[in-house]
């Protein structure tokens, strides 16, 4: 029997799995939980590490160590503190696409090696890289990515050149793909990292949280993660009614109030007015003759009156818009090449900064995939240097790995050969003059160095901002001496004695807090 390849939807808020099943299509695989969706969270508590709806319901009592938005912080260098050690945005995923695998296992009754993994079509080559580390270390010994609009491409099945927008919880990602004799172009692809659902959501809680009539809420605060999903819930309430009323959470002394749509529209219009912008100037590009809504945030009528008013009348493809995308990453995995050819596209601009630190880009956005460039430079020096990869163009261009080359022989040529995958991974060759060659595979770039002694992680960070709230009604020698042990603690780095000194830190800042109250 040959084990299907699972397709995943990593959703900011949400993750879906699905199988394609012989005489039924494909299946999206429940949860153990019995739903369609897995809340994508993962926690660490005194038992080890959870995820899903264990994660989910235990949020109140670990709000610290319960993590969701993963997704965004993959190929960055945040940290958080879990017990006694540290870990990073891959380390928090591992345990949430496990349970996936675990889950399609036991509803398959078979093992699954291999999967395809959607990401956002503005997901940088490190963040790649991160998320197929995130797979392998999951379980899965064969791992492909799609980008997630693509994906809802192949799930949509007709001929024809569309335009399909994938609004998100995390992220909105935009392509317009043609698709004729089972050959599928993706002809231009671009995404919007911090526009998704899930900013919606943080808006109107910060509306909620000052019509309370309280402080500003921390981002670890019970009462605020409280009032965040209380906000998921309006936001979808609110896409097919008027007005809810809505009831503060216990131990709130607020009687309930109304909220209304036009109150939600004004907090989210400038986002959505950000989205169908780009919208309308790849329909006038490209002329496409259908515009595809998928994603969460495509049933925001607000979303739907301006593309309309503006673009086209929207459609949705003809299957839930939350599983288009895994969908089409299950189809991805499985049908031979003969019958679906997917030629996608680079979305950002690729190169190298020069010796004087102005970018040489080797492939071009819009470079169709699988692309290679080689170029030759002289080495301007003597010994090893490190080579600085960007990707994306003017303001938004970012250094997206610092690879350490061979040593080389002052004014030595050296050729330069990058090389990008149908997956949208990187592979980078340095070849020398005598032939020689150094290789940076994919699942290598993107990998951070530890942060020097001069950083802190996130909770000790937070821990400081907690300490300067206090300050005002501290002595200056209090002040004094919390700032030196600030210092001592941001010196000692991320080894056993940082912990010990956190925790003791951590104590006295409880204590002070305590009595402040």
């Amino acid at each position: 029997m040959n084990v299907p390849v699972l397709g995943i939807d990593l959703g900011t808020r949400y993750a879906l799995s699905a199988l394609p099943m012989p005489g039924k299509g494909v299946v999206v695989v429940p949860s153990r939980w019995g739903g369609a969706r897995t809340p994508s969270v993962s926690a660490w508590t005194q038992s080890g590490w959870s995820a899903g709806e264990d994660a989910a319901r235990g949020e109140m009592r670990n709000p610290s160590t319960t993590w969701w938005d993963m997704k965004r912080k993959l190929g960055t260098s945040w940290k958080a503190r879990c017990g006694r050690s540290f870990c990073t945005a891959e380390d928090v995923l591992v345990p949430l696409l496990t349970l996936l695998r675990e889950d399609a296992e036991a509803f398959l009754g078979a093992f699954i090696s291999s999967c395809v993994l959607t990401v956002p079509a503005s997901f940088s080559f490190a963040e790649r890289a991160a998320a197929g580390r995130v797979a392998r270390s999951a379980g899965f010994s064969s791992v492909r990515i799609i980008n997630e609009p693509t994906a809802a491409a192949l799930a949509f099945g007709a001929a024809g050149k569309f335009l399909i927008l994938d609004y998100g919880a995390g992220t909105v990602d935009i392509s317009v793909v043609e698709s004729e004799g089972g050959v599928w172009q993706v002809l231009e692809s671009t995404g919007m990292p911090s526009a998704g659902g899930r900013d919606f959501d943080t808006a109107l809680a910060a509306r909620l949280n000052e019509k309370i009539g309280i402080p500003r809420l921390e981002e670890h605060s019970p009462l605020w993660r409280a009032l965040l999903s209380e906000s998921e819930a309006l936001k979808i309430a609110l896409s097919s009614c008027a007005s809810c009323e809505w009831t503060p959470p216990a131990g709130v002394s607020c009687p309930p109030f109304r909220v209304t749509r036009p109150e939600f529209e004004e907090l989210i219009r400038p986002g959505i007015e950000q989205v169908t912008t780009v919208v309308q100037r790849l329909w006038r590009k490209y002329r496409p003759s259908r515009l595809l809504l998928v994603g969460g945030g495509s049933r925001i009528p607000l979303l739907r009156a301006l593309l309309e008013e503006r673009v086209a009348r929207p459609e949705h493809l003809n299957q839930c818009p939350d599983e288009s995308v895994v969908t089409g990453a299950a189809l991805y995995g499985t049908a031979p090449a003969k019958e679906r050819l997917l030629l996608d596209v680079l979305s950002q601009d690729l190169g190298i900064l020069a010796a004087d630190g102005s970018p040489v880009s080797l492939l071009e956005k819009g470079s169709h995939l699988p692309a290679r460039a080689e170029r030759k430079f002289l080495s301007v020096g003597e010994g090893a240097f490190t080579m600085h990869v960007f990707q994306g163009e003017g303001a938004s261009r970012r250094v997206i790995a610092a690879v350490q080359a061979p040593e080389a022989r002052k004014d030595e040529e050296i050729t330069l050969s990058f090389s990008v995958n149908s997956d949208g991974l990187l592979r980078i060759d340095i070849i020398r003059s005598d032939g020689r060659v150094s290789s940076i595979a994919p699942l290598e770039l993107g990998e951070t160095p530890p942060p020097s002694s001069s950083e802190m992680p996130e909770e000790a960070r937070e821990l400081e901002k907690r300490f300067a709230r206090l300050s005002p009604v501290l002595s200056p020698a209090q002040q004094a001496r919390g700032a030196s042990l600030f210092r001592m603690v941001k010196t000692l780095g991320e080894g056993e004695f940082f912990s010990e000194a956190f925790d003791s830190l951590e104590r006295m800042i409880v204590e002070m807090e305590r009595v402040v109250r």
